[in-house]
């Protein structure tokens, strides 16, 4: 049996690791000193000098009575597995000595320093730093060289759970072929998952939650997004992203996860994407929902394209019924924003349920889209919202099929509200309540900046269901068919 198939079993207390059925060389339990009852410093040499003779090998910690107590940073190489078997690992301390990510030194429990990396097991990685902000404080970190030289191979899943990290319990840059599956993240200072210019990746079946108090305004259950710093001035920022130095994330798949209690800002966030997916999620109280949007800072104006957001549940009520505790009145239930510069082009938002957002001034929408290409809204659910149910200016493309239910506060509301510089078809969209109607049903503000294409609506519970220009224009059906309003 060669050396990828040997496996090494720290401490002797706890249950035998499944593992050891194989019968392949297994060190004998506490072979290395890893023991509950030992230091924090003990303990971090014995699991470090494991892994170092390990190195592809399968790295197995027993559950015991008690977590084993770690300091400092770990480092795994290249083909580390390492299954926690029931085991907690509790990090009294860390240093500020670990791979740089968005430019600074990072603070880790466990350091991935080489491909094809593996955490798994029903165990814990607790953090030493509940509901605080501790600046790159993060529990697993993975960073590569550069997009053209990522890091490959990076899983974390089976039943894993990371608590109590001061920034973050995972994060990635430069990684390709990531897989986040079945893991639960929660009470960290400012993000439960962040991947920077990350390829290929399924961040699925994830439980991430009770993030805060984050920093600057911004906390985030799964975020994908890039370093913009000097963005503007790539040059392929324009033509084609996908080569730029810090490339939007490519590729992602986010799906079936909950995320819930993020009141200070969002559940599931997209600074920026190429062929990515938001879908089948169920985001609980989060001031956004999810954003697919474009970037921020110096690549505000730029966006990706070919995206989209599908069969997503987003509520600003608490997963156990109960009204939010957002405060804030700037919420977004679903967004796919583009740039200035560049649009965020083919992207869809389909099959939807959004309740409970928007803002009775206006600020901000249950689906929002400006500066869009090639957009599909389409066969959304809209409740319990304010404001203006879908937002859209600059935008091009299809909004059809869409639901708007009763809204909660009937103040200055629109189903389908147009700003400026549309050209769209509004098909078949319907808001029939028994509760409160909106104010209107399609609101266009400018009318001469078509054309729209306006026929098959039903806005019957709107007090007016049809509404153009900025002389208080009612239009019948007919004076919104076929080319300009």
């Amino acid at each position: 049996m060669n050396r990828r198939d040997a496996i090494a079993v720290l401490a002797g207390l706890g249950i035998a690791a499944p593992f050891a059925r194989l019968k392949a060389a297994t060190k004998e339990p506490g072979a290395y000193g890893l023991r509950p009852d030992a230091s924090p410093a003990v303990n971090a040499a014995a699991l470090q000098k494991c892994l170092n003779e390990n190195a592809g090998s399968n790295v197995v910690i027993p559950a015991a009575s008690a977590a084993y107590q770690l300091s400092g940073r770990i480092t795994a190489p290249a083909g580390t597995s390492l299954v926690l078997d029931g085991a907690r690992l509790q990090w009294v301390s860390t240093e500020a000595n670990g791979s740089v990510f968005l430019r600074s030194a990072t603070r880790p429990g466990i350091d991935v320093l080489g491909d094809n990396f593996r955490l798994t097991g029903n165990g814990q990685m607790l953090g030493p730093s509940s509901a605080q902000y501790v600046g790159q404080e993060i529990g697993v970190v993975c960073v590569g060289k550069d997009t053209g030289s990522p890091r490959k191979g990076f899983e974390v899943g089976d039943g894993i759970e990371l608590a109590n990290w001061g920034s973050m319990g995972i994060a990635a840059q430069f990684v390709q072929d990531v897989r986040i599956q079945h893991v639960k993240i929660t009470g960290c200072g400012y993000g439960g998952m962040r991947f920077l210019s990350c390829r290929n990746g399924r961040i699925v079946s994830n439980t991430v939650g009770l993030i805060g108090p984050g920093t600057s305004g911004n906390a985030y259950g799964i975020s994908c997004t890039h370093d913009s710093l000097n963005y503007d001035q790539d040059p392929h920022a324009l033509e084609n992203g996908r080569m730029a130095a810090n490339p939007f994330c490519i590729g992602m798949e986010v799906a079936n996860n909950t995320v819930y209690d993020i009141p200070l800002w969002s559940g599931i966030d997209f600074h920026g994407a190429y062929d990515c997916q938001a879908h089948d999620n169920s985001v609980y109280n989060c001031r956004h929902g999810v954003t697919m949007q474009g970037s921020s800072n110096a690549g505000a104006d730029f966006a990706g394209e070919n995206n989209s957001v599908l069969r997503n549940t987003v509520t600003t009520r608490r997963m156990n019924g109960e009204p939010t505790t957002v405060t804030e009145t700037t919420r977004l239930g679903i967004s796919v924003n583009g740039g200035k510069r560049v649009r965020h082009r083919a992207v869809a938002v389909r099959d939807n349920t959004v309740d409970g957002y928007g803002d009775s001034r206006n600020t901000s929408s249950s689906i929002q889209h400006t500066n869009t290409a090639g957009l599909e809204i389409v066969n959304n659910r809209i409740s319990g919202w304010r404001g203006y149910a879908c937002y859209s200016a600059n935008s091009e493309g299809i909004i059809q099929g869409n639901d708007y239910g009763a809204v909660a506060d009937p103040t200055s509301t629109a189903c389908i509200f147009v700003a400026a510089n549309g050209s769209l078809k509004i098909i078949n969209n319907r808001h029939v309540v028994s509760g409160r109607g909106a104010m209107y049903g399609v609101y266009i503000a400018m009318p001469t900046d078509g054309p729209y294409f306006i026929q098959g609506n039903d806005f019957r519970s709107a007090t007016v269901q049809q509404y153009a220009g900025r002389n208080g224009v009612r239009l019948s059906p007919a004076q919104m068919v076929n080319g300009h309003v």
